[in-house]
């Protein structure tokens, strides 16, 4: 159950990107090789300022301003740095062979990268496993399997 939640998370975090090319798909791994540990923990904290902002979210976190814009400063800059410099001729050969459309999947890898590194936490897995076991799982295999 544990795992249908965290794929489930996963792909929300990619919902309506349209599937890649060869060189979009290149340029996803070496966003994905190029991001440092460091780049990854700025990630997941923006990613979680990013969703704290959300109405029914924001009474259960405190997030203030200045700090919400230094975490978007510090993952804009990430995202400069592997464009710019990690992967300057992928993304080069992206935006020629497949336009904006391929680039703008380089955007949501890094959403992927956030949002992968959530739910790929250990205290994060056991808090959705404990839903998982709340769950009445011969209540849904009946609706399911019932005409």
């Amino acid at each position: 159950m544990t795992r249908i939640i965290v794929l489930l998370l996963l792909s929300l975090a990619s919902f309506g990107a349209a599937h890649a090319g060869t060189s979009g798909q290149a340029l996803s791994e070496c966003l994905k090789s190029s991001a440092t540990q460091d780049d990854r923990r700025t990630l997941v904290q923006w990613i979680y300022a990013a969703i704290s902002a959300h109405p029914d979210l924001q009474a259960m976190t405190r997030i203030d301003a200045a700090k919400r814009t230094q975490l978007e400063k510090e993952s804009a800059a990430i995202f400069e740095r592997l464009i710019a410099v990690d992967c300057t001729a992928l993304a080069r050969q992206t935006i020629v062979s497949e336009g904006s459309e391929g680039f703008s999947n380089a955007f949501k890898t890094l959403g992927e990268l956030a949002m992968g590194g959530v739910v790929e936490d250990q205290g994060v897995q056991a808090g959705m496993a404990r839903l998982g076991g709340m769950i009445d799982q011969e209540r849904i295999l009946k609706a399911l399997l019932s005409q």
